[in-house]
């Protein structure tokens, strides 16, 4: 992986953590700024394949623990999606939308 995506991707986890309080935003699991990327994802609600520019946007992420980030990854792999768990209940968690995500993604400089 070139230095350009690993900086675009760590920026993306980091504005993600940091707007989520480093806390998963759907059980409330809280981790602090040092222990984050060990114990939190920087999910992509809606594809990063799907949206432009990889969707590496915070408009596009969420805070989730590991057991959160398995229930939400069930809608890319096209299994039964838990309640609560769907794009839409993401984005809104977040204050967000695939509109805004696309929007950001799009001026996004990669």
């Amino acid at each position: 992986m070139s230095q350009r995506k690993k900086q675009i991707r760590k920026k993306f986890r980091d504005a993600v953590f940091a707007r989520d309080s480093f806390a998963c935003r759907v059980c409330g699991f809280a981790s602090t700024p040092e222990r984050a990327e060990d114990e939190l994802d920087a999910h992509h609600i809606t594809d990063r394949n799907e949206m432009p520019n990889g969707g590496y946007v915070a408009e596009n992420g969420i805070a989730l623990c590991a057991d959160c980030h398995t229930k939400a990854e069930a809608f890319h792999r096209g299994e039964p999606v838990p309640p609560g768990f769907l794009p839409a209940d993401l984005y809104a968690l977040t204050g967000s939308s695939e509109k805004t995500a696309r929007a950001a993604s799009e001026r996004l400089a990669v």
